[in-house]
């Protein structure tokens, strides 16, 4: 890891929102439907991870639809801030992570916002993955989550939610989008002799619970109407 200036980023809220409705108009018109399981496994508030499969570049904005009242940050590959595109997706909560050499700025930075409250959106696999059902995943994701919650200055339990996401047939124009939210993952409950063991009994929980998830796909529980406001747990949607 390297040390590199500080990592920062903001939500402009009427941008967030704002492009929180465009995304619900161009999704209505690009899907043919989206299907939601398992929406009463998100927390309403407090700090959480949002551990996604990455399917797509569709997925993140996809996965804005699970915003309740607070918009949700967003960990992103630093090659991804060039530009206009740079500009926008920093101020709807989006904060740079160089995947080749993480720097310790951006963990502090990840660490903040879980301390603070932030609800985060990582996708574990550290990219787009197609060619198998899910890459092994890296503790790094769980090293986080214990690091917020032992250097806190007040106790804290930090859920990993994992969220399993596919397109049918494809991620293409008439697509139906299916999305599982799994039973949150809390360290407690992977508690080992050492940290660095934690992490791995967490992290491979975690890669079980995505590989559940994406076998549950095929057999959707809950379908809702897309873009209708409705569900335990999903308010703002």
């Amino acid at each position: 890891m390297v040390s590199k200036p500080n990592v920062t980023s903001q939500v402009v809220p009427s941008l967030y929102w704002g492009m929180f409705q465009i995304s619900r108009f161009v999704f209505r018109l690009y899907f043919r439907q989206i299907v939601i399981q398992g929406a009463e496994h998100l927390p309403i508030a407090g700090p959480a991870v949002l551990a996604v499969k990455h399917f797509s570049r569709w997925d993140p904005p996809i996965v804005s639809l699970l915003s309740h009242h607070e918009p949700l940050r967003f960990m992103t590959n630093a090659n991804q801030f060039g530009g206009l595109q740079g500009w926008l997706i920093q101020r709807v909560g989006a904060f740079p992570v160089d995947l080749d050499q993480p720097q310790l700025s951006s963990l502090r930075y990840t660490v903040q916002l879980l301390q603070s409250g932030q609800q985060l959106v990582i996708f574990p696999e550290g990219g787009i993955v197609r060619d198998r059902p899910l890459r092994d995943l890296k503790p790094g994701l769980a090293r986080l989550v214990l690091q917020a919650e032992t250097t806190a200055p007040q106790p804290l339990q930090i859920p990993i939610v994992p969220i399993a996401i596919y397109y049918q047939p494809a991620a293409k124009f008439q697509a139906k989008v299916i999305l599982q939210v799994c039973p949150p993952l809390y360290s407690r409950d992977y508690q080992q002799a050492k940290p660095k063991q934690t992490a791995q009994a967490l992290t491979a929980g975690l890669q079980a619970e995505l590989l559940k998830g994406l076998t549950a796909i095929s057999a959707p529980r809950i379908t809702w109407p897309l873009l209708e406001k409705s569900g335990e747990g999903m308010q703002g949607f």
